[in-house]
């Protein structure tokens, strides 16, 4: 005699760990999603106005200072290094730019297709039977019996 757990292929006895795998992964895409825009976000902000995160103190630290530490340079030199501080921001950006289209690259396929996954076999998945009530074996109990003590309700008005 052959049980319902052997004659059912291993994806139908556990629905819920197929279900569990699929929208884990299909979150895991979606922080890659998140992630990824925000990254992307950050490098086009960086390209488009690399002056925004340049401190005159980062680009000064690169010029000539005296004995006691203070920085000696002309106002060219200045200038030159405030210009190589905005190229570096912009490189940073680009970079970060692309880091961050990667990642969406990735973050995308990965969450549609296990979100899509797991919708089918949530769909498939039998969940609790319902009463048919055009079936009498599924159906539920029928109406109840009339009470003897009442009266049929034709002859009232």
């Amino acid at each position: 005699m052959e049980t319902r757990s052997s004659t059912e292929p291993p994806a139908a006895r556990r629905p819920w760990v197929a279900l569990l795998y699929f929208y884990l992964a299909a979150f895991v895409g979606f922080g890659f999603l998140i992630a990824g825009t925000t990254t992307a976000l950050f490098g086009a902000k960086d390209l488009a106005f690399p002056e925004l995160g340049v401190q005159s103190y980062s680009y000064e630290s690169s010029l000539h200072r005296d004995a006691q530490g203070t920085v000696v340079a002309t106002d060219s030199e200045r200038a030159q290094a405030r210009q190589r501080a905005l190229e570096d921001r912009r490189r940073d950006g680009a970079d970060s730019l692309v880091d961050g289209i990667i990642l969406v690259a990735v973050g995308l396929p990965t969450l549609l297709w296990h979100l899509r996954r797991a919708r089918r076999i949530g769909a498939t998945t039998p969940g609790p039977t319902t009463p048919d009530p055009t079936n009498p074996d599924t159906a539920g109990p029928g109406p109840a019996a009339p009470d003897a003590a009442t009266p049929p309700a034709e002859g009232r008005k």
